[in-house]
């Protein structure tokens, strides 16, 4: 088994009975310890590096290629970044969806399609507080304008009020998500 780092030939190890989680172990002496694993490729097959059930029991002499992908924790953060920009513009979509839904009478199917994006916001924001706490030059969302847009869109569901609901999703939610997907927003 070829064995690479960074697409750096390291060595090659003959066929054993050692599983690629363990030739990983003997691996970490060759791995910049200020980097962070990031990916796990076996003859071409790219793997998560945090999703090891998918290739840690396999067992190595199966496999002719092995490669492990490494980043540096600022540019890891900066491509995480990236991604919450493109979610936060996927959500925007959604919620100009949910819009035209109410506009359009369809309470149900409005808030069918709320709650799935409301579900993708949280996810991107959490995934965003990540971000920010590794680098924090990339800056973070607004906590306090996510708070306020987040507490009227609640009360206006709790209250049923869809008329208000669909007006603040397009005046304040709407907005907000433009600017931060874009990185206009001024904390973004």
């Amino acid at each position: 088994m070829r064995v690479f780092i960074n697409d750096r030939e390291v060595g090659s190890f003959p066929p054993s009975d050692a599983t690629i989680g363990e030739i990983i172990e003997v691996l970490r002496a060759h791995v910049d310890p200020s980097e962070v694993v990031t990916a796990i490729e076996l003859d071409g097959r790219v793997f998560n590096a945090g999703d090891e059930t998918q290739y840690a029991r396999r067992p190595s002499r199966e496999v002719e290629r092995f490669a492990i992908a490494t980043r540096t924790p600022r540019a890891l953060a900066a491509e995480i970044h990236g991604e919450v920009r493109v979610a936060l513009t996927i959500v925007a979509s959604k919620v100009e969806r949910v819009i035209a839904l109410f506009r359009q009478g369809d309470d149900r199917g409005a808030n069918r399609l709320l709650a799935e994006l409301m579900e993708e916001l949280r996810l991107a924001l959490l995934l965003d507080r990540q971000v920010a706490s590794i680098d924090a030059s990339l800056g973070g969302l607004p906590c306090d304008e996510v708070g306020a847009i987040a507490t009227a869109l609640l009360d206006a569901q709790q209250h049923r009020a869809w008329g208000e609901l669909g007006s603040l999703l397009e005046a304040r939610l709407l907005p907000a998500l433009r600017g931060w997907s874009t990185g206009t927003a001024s904390s973004f």
